[in-house]
């Protein structure tokens, strides 16, 4: 599970390395690593939240913190993530100009929509296994019924000749 609040702690300091770069003058490559990190940790924070919202069994029982506290961290933490997007959006945009942002946000879409596409392509794949493994095994387990079937018909007919 993904922890909120180390994933917060992580964007926040790949935003404060952003600002400092750009402050600085940092060309746009020399920032991208820091971006990365912002918004690696961005999406872990989705992620941790949607995870709270399907909490396991065993979270739900043991869980002690209240429904109150943890609904007002996540919002918290998401109109904080949201300040920063505005921010560093301002900054690119007035150190890189409007067309670095856009194509940014551009590759930003290709690369998950081609992420998405890879990984329903692996759970297609590993479903293809799954169920060839399940072919594998009952083809096997027929031909040994079949073959045990005749054994005892064979002999049965031994047995009849005698």
């Amino acid at each position: 599970m993904i922890d909120p609040v180390s994933a917060f702690a992580t964007a926040t300091a790949a935003y404060n390395a952003i600002k400092r770069g750009i402050e600085i003058g940092q060309e746009i490559e020399d920032i991208a690593s820091s971006l990365g990190r912002w918004f690696n940790a961005c999406a872990d924070i989705n992620k941790a939240d949607e995870e709270a919202n399907n909490p396991s069994l065993f979270k739900q029982i043991v869980h002690k913190g209240s429904v109150e506290q943890e609904a007002l961290e996540a919002l918290i933490r998401r109109k904080k993530i949201e300040e920063q997007e505005t921010e560093l959006r301002t900054m690119i945009v007035y150190r890189f100009g409007i067309n670095a942002y856009r194509e940014m946000i551009e590759e930003r879409k290709k690369i998950t929509t081609n992420r998405k596409r890879l990984q329903h392509l692996q759970a297609q794949k590993r479903k293809g296994a799954v169920l060839n493994t399940i072919l594998g095994a009952s083809i096997i387990f027929l031909a040994y019924l079949i073959w045990a079937i005749a054994d005892v018909v064979y002999s049965l007919m031994q047995g009849a000749e005698l």
